[in-house]
């Protein structure tokens, strides 16, 4: 697979766990022609982000106009691996920081692996099969990479995984609650490891790498032909790294 497939797939994760948050009752999910959002309906929460970019062919001025309008919406915006160096600028209003570069602690890794771990004796993983549990497994990941916000909502995004589309992972402790999370974000052949979470206390016990083994094995199970991560920092690339990702 050649590094510009590799960056299609990342872009494509990264689309695709994004849209995910907007195929909920009370999210609204806007399809414009250039560009995607996704952001709550009035009166409850959830996220705001922009994504699926399609600036690329843009005359120079109708590029700058769309980014404009698109800065003005507020929002975080994905701007992929394979967008261009102009878009990148236009919508972040900075330079793409230089190919190659060593990231630092505090960037995000781009992953992927073409292959599932080897098999490892672990503390036992439970995936998801029914609502209330993939409540405990949201109110993990909401926990400790939203602060408490409801970001996956434990009703509403629930039909993600009950369709396949989102395969949630968790762990318990010794006293039966849920401790440690991870997903897949599933786009067919293409999947994505998402919401890796495990709480303050029970961390440097093994139990995000024995998720992330247990998540990867069952992609390539299911006939997936590639796995991206995308790392939040450095110490999360780690993670990924010991489990068998490579740095894009």
């Amino acid at each position: 697979m050649t590094k510009e497939e590799i960056a299609g797939y990342i872009d494509r994760g990264a689309c695709f766990y994004v849209d995910l948050f907007g195929r909920a009752e009370h999210m609204e999910k806007v399809e414009r022609e250039h560009y995607s959002f996704v952001r709550p309906r009035g009166g409850v929460y959830g996220i705001s982000f922009v994504y699926d970019l399609k600036l690329d062919r843009l005359p120079a001025g109708e590029l700058l106009e769309q980014a404009r309008e698109i800065r003005a919406l507020g929002m975080p915006v994905w701007v992929g691996l394979t967008d261009s160096d102009r878009v990148f600028q236009a919508c972040t209003g900075r330079e793409r920081p230089e190919p190659g570069r060593e990231p630092g602690m505090d960037d995000e890794v781009y992953m992927y692996t073409l292959a599932g771990p080897e098999e490892m004796a672990g503390p036992q993983v439970t995936e998801a099969g029914s609502q209330a549990e993939f409540a405990e497994w949201a109110g993990v990941v909401n926990g400790v990479l939203s602060g408490g916000r409801e970001d996956l909502h434990p009703v509403y995004h629930y039909p993600l995984c009950r369709d396949g589309l989102l395969r949630c992972y968790f762990l318990r402790d010794t006293e039966g609650r849920a401790v440690s999370a991870a997903a897949l974000a599933v786009d067919g052949g293409s999947v994505s490891l998402e919401f890796v979470a495990t709480l303050p206390e029970h961390r440097r016990k093994g139990y995000s790498g024995a998720l992330c083994r247990r998540a990867v094995r069952d992609a390539f199970g299911g006939g997936a032909d590639i796995v991206t991560v995308r790392a939040v920092d450095g110490i999360a690339a780690k993670l990924y790294e010991s489990v068998g990702f490579e740095r894009y």
